[in-house]
């Protein structure tokens, strides 16, 4: 009888520290697949970060958000040019 008990001890023990470890690859393995958006105020030198991040394979769009002067266009230009990168366009005054 105390051979089933330790038996089945062991087993239970080996079966639940394999979904344990079973648990905590799957945990780890999604936790690089997530994807996140960038969000950027339109500045300067734009198009250089835009290029450099939309490349990255952990981001998912950039938006760009408009700063209401002159580099507000190179903004524009690299919504069209990119599937990816977005454009909003937020200066209006309430």
């Amino acid at each position: 009888m105390q051979f089933l008990y330790v038996f089945s001890l062991m087993f239970l023990s080996i079966f639940g520290l394999a979904v344990l470890v079973k648990l905590a690859a799957y945990a780890v393995m999604t936790r690089g697949m997530r994807r996140h958006d960038v969000y950027v105020r339109s500045g300067e030198d734009i198009s250089g970060f835009v290029e450099h991040v939309r490349r990255s394979p952990g981001v998912n769009r950039v938006v760009i958000l408009s700063s209401g002067d002159e580099n507000d266009e190179e903004a524009r230009r690299l919504a069209q040019k990119y599937s990816n990168v977005y454009f909003i366009n937020d200066t209006t005054k309430r």
